[in-house]
């Protein structure tokens, strides 16, 4: 079951307010997954982590999965350690971590832009 994300919701970023509010990540084009469908589909032992980038300066943390051919699985890690899972079409992911990435407190830990 997922629920489009659209409210105002503390991530725990110490920030308070929407995910979208910490990520330039388009409201719309995500949608608010549940912590068991997303724990499901980024812990399988065929799931694989394509992207990892961390912010240093909150300890946040995002990790990009493939679930199908069109649409991937974002997993927020939270300064505390929550995670937060949505899905994200493919055509509109690249550029929003093409944006995540020219902010300089976001840095790339692991993997690449490339297969995504």
């Amino acid at each position: 079951m997922s629920s489009r994300e659209s409210g105002s919701v503390d991530g725990g970023s110490g920030r308070g307010g929407h995910l979208a509010d910490v990520l330039p990540m388009d409201r719309t084009a995500i949608e608010s997954l549940s912590w068991a469908l997303g724990t499901r589909v980024t812990r399988e032992d065929d799931a694989t982590c394509l992207l990892e980038v961390s912010d240093r300066s909150t300890a946040s943390a995002l990790a990009v999965f493939e679930a199908t051919e069109y649409t991937y699985v974002v997993r927020f890690r939270t300064p505390v350690g929550r995670e937060k899972f949505f899905g994200v079409a493919a055509v509109d992911l690249r550029s929003m971590l093409i944006d995540l990435l020219d902010q300089p407190e976001w840095e790339l830990d692991r993997g690449g832009l490339d297969p995504i």
